[in-house]
Parts: C-alpha cells; sequence; structure tokens
C-alpha cells in the first residue's frame, strides 16, 4: 500500500491501484441516526418537505435516507427535530435506491466548523 495526494486529500492505494471512496474523503463521518426534516423546492417550485433520517454526518455533508428520490444538485435544506444544532443547507450531489428507501448524499454550502467561527 502507498499513499498518495490528490488536492486536499489523502488516499490509500493497495496493490490492484484501487481506491476506495472512503479513503478520499476529506473529513472523518460520524454515524448517526437521527430523524430530520428535508425541505426543497419541486418542479413547480412549491416548497416540499418530507421526514428522513440522517445515517451519516462529516463537517462538510451528510447522508440522508429518504422514501423518495430527489434529483442531483437539487438544493435541499435539513433541521434535526431533537438535534438542534444539526441543520444546514447544501446540494444533493448523488441519490441511489438501497433497498426499500433511497441514500441521498448531500454537500453543504458551508463547512459546520465554518458556521461557529
Amino acid at each position: 500500500m502507498e499513499a498518495t495526494s490528490a488536492g486536499t486529500s489523502l488516499a490509500i492505494v493497495d496493490r490492484r491501484g484501487s481506491v476506495t471512496k472512503a479513503d478520499m474523503r476529506d473529513q472523518p463521518r460520524i454515524s448517526a441516526l437521527e430523524r430530520v426534516w428535508v425541505f426543497w423546492r419541486d418542479d413547480n417550485g412549491q416548497i416540499r418537505e418530507m421526514r428522513s433520517l440522517i445515517r451519516n454526518v462529516s463537517g462538510g455533508g451528510a447522508l440522508v435516507l429518504s422514501y423518495r428520490p430527489l434529483p442531483v444538485g437539487t438544493f435541499i435544506r435539513i433541521r434535526a427535530t431533537n438535534l438542534h444544532f444539526l441543520a444546514g443547507c447544501g446540494r444533493v450531489r448523488h441519490c441511489r435506491r438501497w433497498g426499500l428507501v433511497y441514500l441521498i448524499g448531500m454537500k453543504f454550502d458551508s463547512e459546520v466548523a465554518a458556521r461557529f467561527a
């Protein structure tokens, strides 16, 4: 194994030359299972909302479990129901089906640490 640097991220490359996404992340992910509200505008400009779950969170983004898909690039806002500091807005980076739910990866507009500086 060897470490390579690309931009600000450090990736671990194995003998086959493959790199996993987890190895390329700039910030560590923290596992979570918290209920959140997700807000977005639909194609008609109407504000929509749904209850979802946060699966993990980092300073730069979060993984949301949802019962409906959202298009990549959609501007969304999340707000936790119990952890009031867990809130933010950003864009959908990816959305894929996982069993009966969708995994929505979002990237925050500003990093969490920058909000408290």
